[in-house]
């Protein structure tokens, strides 16, 4: 069951299967890409399909593909089963995790791609191997649950876990991220790095420039006015908002 999701699975996934037209599921972790993504799977309408995941062994993915494709997997190398796969039958491949990908899998993945459909979820940064197998996809941003949604989730995560968390801690510690709401209602231990939801973050930017800007303008007032004290305690103000600037932009790297 996806809560809080019909808008991008009618618009934006269910229309893109049908065409053939892979993309790219991006978010951050626990956001939902990987239950969409089963979803994207289940629903395509191609015959032969295959869900994997990149934290598994290439020679298992591998493998795995071959099971779906026909092919007969017992007593052969791994290279030999590269070649009958990129060779064979066409088949639609459904990548998770796809920041996990080791040098070789994305190598593989890269070439399978130029000739069969490959969907793939992940979290960015990815690194430039993998970039590669990203070029000409959709990405599909997957944010938080709306918060009209929210309730909806909690309850259904209350009803499948019987957590005894009161309605409003799964809605607000949840923050519309599914695996974090299922973790409280699990009652399982939520890092403090978990916190900051993507989309949601607040832009103090804006405030800071008219901050600075006031700044700025008392010192040139204290200058005209002859008020050394003034100009002294603007430069202080200037001096404070630098460090807060280096502060708010070493806390958004993390």
């Amino acid at each position: 069951m996806i809560i809080g999701r019909d808008k991008l699975l009618e618009n934006e996934i269910f229309p893109r299967l049908e065409k053939g037209q892979s993309f790219i599921l991006i978010g951050q972790r626990g956001i939902g890409k990987s239950k969409i993504l089963k979803w994207a799977y289940e629903h395509c309408p191609d015959e032969k399909k295959v869900l994997v995941n990149a934290g598994e062994t290439l020679g298992d993915i591998i493998k795995a593909m071959c099971q779906v494709n026909g092919i007969v997997v017992s007593k052969k190398k791994i290279g030999e089963l590269e070649k009958e796969l990129i060779q064979g039958e066409r088949m639609t491949v459904f990548l998770d995790d796809a920041h996990k990908l080791t040098p070789k899998q994305a190598q593989f993945f890269t070439n399978y791609n130029e000739l069969y459909p490959v969907y793939l979820s992940g979290i960015e940064p990815f690194r430039e191997e993998i970039k590669r197998l990203t070029w000409g996809k959709k990405k599909l941003v997957i944010h938080a649950v709306a918060k009209e949604y929210r309730e909806e989730l909690a309850r259904h995560v209350i009803s499948e876990t019987g957590a005894n968390c009161g309605l409003s801690t799964l809605i607000n510690g949840g923050k519309g991220v599914p695996a974090r709401t299922w973790a409280i209602g699990k009652g399982e231990f939520i890092r403090d790095d978990d916190e900051r939801v993507e989309g949601e973050e607040i832009n103090i930017a804006p405030i800071l420039m008219i901050g600075v800007g006031g700044i700025m303008i008392m010192r040139y007032l204290a200058i005209g006015m002859e008020q050394k004290d003034l100009y002294i305690l603007g430069g202080c103000f200037m001096g404070f908002a630098y460090f807060l600037r280096i502060m708010i932009m070493g806390m958004s790297k993390k």
